[in-house]
């Protein structure tokens, strides 16, 4: 039988060390981190070969006093805590104590710190752990690490790391998320002795916006405030100009710290629900600032990980959050075409100008002069019906108080009244054209209708009250003998949409009362979709299941593209649309108008310069 050892400190550092430092990334991660829990108001980073030869992390914060230095570098030793009550009231980025020992472990470190009380400057070298060098050294206050040759030591870890330029790309990850979560510190990130990103640290994270992803993005972008229970949401949300394949563009922060959570996740998209296209992602930056006796963060090595006190309360406070703010000005994207240019100058990088901090600000000045900003913070409904976890979906009545008037019909009721708009006609029998002052929209028909048609349905079924209308003569679906017993199984969740249906024998359904009138053969694909939804997502909520067939019957009974329309229900469905003040898309996402201003017309047509 193996006899139990106690394993050399050098051993337990370089396993240590593959719990924290998996990358260069994680190394600049660890150093930035400590840097800002200095209370450091411009950082440095800069890396060569993807950060695997040489990172460089400077800042001027509070530095370290010259009998601390050499104890930073020992595991678990750290000036954040300092008994077990300290880990409900955690307030700073690291706290472990492990950072410093673990990337010393498996790389040639540098040191050069200096605290305000000090006179001079310390400098202490190690190698691999071990130190080689401890001396006095002239240096302004703060602190300058760099870590040369990562795993030198390890080779079987150095085989696991990517080429240099994708190393380079997660240490650009972990910078931006630094940037988004500290707009008040001004970064500087050098790649290769180039200067890659640059910000002013003035506390603006619209700047920081700018300075990672464009102007472009600054343009697409919502502001978020919000407060409930103690739990205060800010940050910024994008439109859907800015949706992306993915979710690498979704950063959350609690209390400064970037974290990875399903249940922020999971209340943004809900929040989100049918503005975007399928397999499409909003962009967010959301800063959440919670009581620390409501997380936990010490569950994870990386810290990347939270655990909350109460979920369904930072749920729904995220969810409101990024409603109201999405829903505080309607997005009608504007048509624009790309200037055409047979030629296209690009400067070399010795003639490329920085742009300081003044223009930049300029710059954004200009282009938020189109973003809307709103004053006034929407009232959230209160709905009967509430998440009660996070498996479950919250009421998605809009937070407005608009009845749309659904139904396309020729009779009016209301006493007339003035237009400020013109219709204009239909194109493409798809289309409608109006005109309203200096600006045209296109209207697309079928998204418009899917939208009111969807909007009546979800008010009645948020009453429990979906309006069912008896068929004359009732419609027989046969089906397989596994879906008749999904029909069985589930009389109550057809009944909750708007269907009455009975068991007919013989594989059979007959359909007796629907929730819209459409002709047979639209009734019966319809159906057997939704008995299809039923079947394949069992594992799915109810009411995640009702949403869904909801989009479904909206968008089968709605007008169709290529179906030409009288005036008298052109000017109906324009009407009705035209009330959805904060809603410009379909259930799907797709958008339902875009627009196009006289001046950008004129302006092709060289009518102005």
């Amino acid at each position: 039988m193996n006899k139990i050892n106690i394993l050399d400190p050098k051993v337990a550092n370089m396993i240590a060390a593959g719990e924290v430092v998996e990358r260069p990334a994680s190394v600049v991660k660890e150093l930035v981190e400590n840097s800002i829990d200095a209370g450091a108001q411009a950082i440095t980073v800069e890396i060569k070969n993807g950060g695997i030869t040489y990172i460089r992390v400077s800042d001027d914060g509070g530095g370290i006093d010259r009998e601390d230095a050499v104890t930073a570098f020992q595991r678990h030793a750290t000036s954040k805590i300092i008994n077990a009550e300290d880990l409900d009231s955690i307030l700073t980025l690291g706290f472990r104590g492990e950072a410093l020992a673990s990337i010393a472990a498996v790389a040639q470190v540098e040191l050069i710190t200096k605290s305000m009380n000090s006179d001079e400057g310390t400098l202490i070298r190690l190698d691999a752990g071990k130190m080689i060098k401890k001396e006095s050294i002239g240096c302004p206050q703060g602190t300058t690490i760099v870590v040369k040759n990562l795993f030198y030591n390890i080779p079987a870890r150095m085989k696991f790391l990517k080429k240099d330029a994708t190393e380079a790309g997660y240490v650009s990850d972990v910078i931006n998320r630094m940037i988004l979560g500290h707009p008040e510190i001004s970064f500087k990130y050098i790649n290769n002795g180039k200067e890659a990103v640059f910000t002013p640290g003035n506390n603006n994270l619209i700047s920081c916006v700018y300075s990672i992803y464009g102007k472009d993005y600054v343009r697409s972008m919502l502001p978020v405030e919000y407060d409930e229970n103690g739990i205060k949401v800010s940050g910024l949300v994008g439109n859907a100009d800015v949706a992306r394949a993915n979710r690498n563009f979704q950063s959350f922060f609690i209390n400064g710290r970037y974290i990875k959570s399903k249940t922020l996740t999971y209340a943004v998209e809900e929040a989100y629900r049918n503005m975007l296209m399928v397999n499409k992602f909003p962009t967010v930056i959301l800063h959440l600032n919670i009581n620390p006796a409501m997380i936990d963060v010490n569950v994870h090595p990386t810290k990347m990980e939270v655990k909350f006190s109460n979920e369904k309360q930072v749920y729904q406070a995220v969810y409101w959050a990024v409603q109201n703010a999405l829903y505080a000005k309607k997005h009608i994207p504007e048509v624009t075409l790309p200037k055409k240019s047979a030629f296209h100058y690009i400067p070399p990088a010795s003639e490329k100008m920085k742009i300081s901090e003044e223009n930049q600000q300029q710059e954004i000045n200009f282009v938020k002069e189109k973003v809307y900003i709103p004053e006034v913070k929407l009232q959230v409904p209160n709905f009967e019906k509430v998440p009660s976890s996070v498996s479950s979906v919250p009421n998605v009545n809009h937070a407005q108080n608009i009845e749309p008037k659904e139904e396309i019909s020729n009779k009016n009721l209301e006493a007339p009244r003035l237009r400020d708009y013109k219709i204009i006609g239909q194109v493409f029998s798809t289309y409608i054209i109006v005109q309203k002052e200096d600006e045209m929209f296109v209207v697309d028909q079928h998204a418009a209708h899917e939208r009111l048609r969807f909007e009546r349905l979800l008010k009645e079924y948020n009453k429990k009250n979906i309006y069912s209308q008896s068929l004359l003569i009732p419609v027989v679906v046969t089906l397989s003998g596994p879906e008749v017993q999904v029909v069985k199984e589930n009389m109550d969740f057809f009944k909750n949409i708007g269907f009455e249906v009975e068991d007919f024998g013989n594989n059979s359904i007959v359909i007796r009362q629907t929730p819209i009138s459409i002709e047979e053969k639209v009734l019966k694909d319809l159906f057997l979709e939704i008995v299809g939804i039923v079947q394949s997502n069992k594992k799915d909520t109810i009411t995640d299941m009702e949403i869904h067939t909801l989009y479904m019957i909206a968008c089968k009974s709605a007008i169709k593209a290529n179906r030409n329309m009288q005036q008298e229900e052109i000017e109906k469905l324009i009407e009705d649309i035209l009330q959805l003040e904060n809603i410009n898309t379909c259930p799907h996402g797709r958008p339902i108008m875009i627009s196009m201003s006289k001046y950008y017309l004129e302006k092709q047509f060289k009518r102005i310069q």
